[in-house]
C-alpha cells in the first residue's frame, strides 16, 4: 500500500520516485498561492455601485436647492450659475464644467452635472426628455434672456478649418433649437458626466447630460459662437434648463371695430 503524507501525496517510500513527489508538492504549493492572490485581487476590485443621490433642500414655495443648483417646480426649470468661457474658435459643447473640455465650450460652470441631473429628476423628467435652454445676463442693470441656441452658429468645415475665427460669410444659424436629456451614464458609482464635465453637447457624446436635437452633422459642419449675440467674455450668466418651452408674451393687438374692448 502506498504511504501518503499530509498533502495526500505518496511519501518517499512509495512507488513514485523522489523527483515526482517533490514536483507534486511544488505544484500544490504554487496553486495554493495563486488562488490566494486571486481572491485578494477580487476583494480589491471596485464594484459598479449606484451613484450617490444628491439631497434636495426646500428653500421656499416650489423652490429647492441641490448643491449650487436651484430647482423651480412652478417654472419647471433647473437653474445654475455659469460664465462665458469662449467666444472665438470651434466649440463642441454649449456648456461644460471648469474641469472638463473648457478649450471647446461656450459656457463653463463649477456646478456638478449630477446635481443638474438630480434637479431634472426632481421635476419628474423621464429619459429621454426634451429640454429647452436659456441664459440670462445683465445689460445696463437690466436682465436679458435668450435661448442658448441663438448664440451658436455653424460653418462648413472647408470654409474655416484653417482659421482661428470660425465666423465667416459662410456661417449660418444653428438649425437645432432643442436638446434631448439622456442623463449620462454611471460607472463605479459615479455619473460619467461628473468625470468628463460634459453637460450640453453639440456632438455625439455618451457621457453628456444632454445632446443637441437634431444632432449637428459634425462630418460637414463645425459650431462657433456668435460673439455679437452673446454676453462678453468671462461674464456671469444664469442657465435655465426647462421642461416646457417658455411661453412668449403676446403683443398688444387693438380690438376690431365689431369687438368690444
Amino acid at each position: 500500500m502506498v504511504k501518503r503524507d499530509s498533502y495526500g501525496l505518496p511519501t518517499e517510500g512509495g512507488t513514485e520516485t523522489l523527483g515526482q513527489v517533490r514536483f507534486a508538492k511544488q505544484t500544490v504549493w504554487l496553486i495554493t498561492i495563486a488562488l490566494g492572490l486571486q481572491v485578494a485581487a477580487l476583494a480589491q476590485e471596485p464594484t459598479n455601485s449606484r451613484p450617490e443621490k444628491p439631497t434636495a433642500k426646500k428653500i421656499g414655495d416650489n423652490l429647492y436647492r441641490i448643491g449650487a443648483v436651484t430647482v423651480d417646480a412652478k417654472l419647471r426649470a433647473v437653474i445654475f450659475p455659469a460664465k462665458v468661457n469662449q467666444l472665438v474658435g470651434l466649440i463642441e459643447y454649449a456648456i461644460g464644467t471648469e474641469t472638463g473640455k473648457v478649450h471647446e465650450s461656450f459656457l463653463s460652470t463649477r456646478v456638478k452635472p449630477s446635481d443638474i441631473h438630480a434637479g431634472l429628476v426632481l421635476l419628474g423628467a423621464k429619459m429621454p426628455a426634451k429640454i429647452f435652454t436659456e441664459i440670462a445676463w445683465q445689460v445696463d442693470e437690466k436682465w436679458k434672456r435668450n435661448p442658448i441656441t441663438e448664440g451658436v452658429g455653424q460653418y462648413p468645415l472647408e470654409a474655416a478649418s484653417e482659421l482661428d475665427d470660425k465666423v465667416t460669410e459662410h456661417s449660418f444659424d444653428l438649425k437645432s433649437k432643442g436638446w434631448t436629456w439622456t442623463g449620462s451614464r454611471s460607472r463605479n458609482g459615479k455619473l460619467t458626466a461628473d468625470v468628463s464635465g460634459s453637460i450640453l453637447s453639440l456632438q455625439p457624446d455618451m457621457d453628456a447630460l444632454a445632446l443637441i436635437e437634431p444632432m449637428v452633422d459634425t462630418s460637414r459642419h463645425g459650431s462657433h459662437v456668435w460673439p455679437k449675440r452673446a454676453p462678453k467674455l468671462n461674464s456671469s450668466v444664469q442657465v435655465f434648463l426647462r421642461l416646457e418651452f417658455p411661453k412668449e408674451k403676446k403683443a398688444d393687438v387693438p380690438p376690431k371695430e365689431n369687438e368690444r374692448p
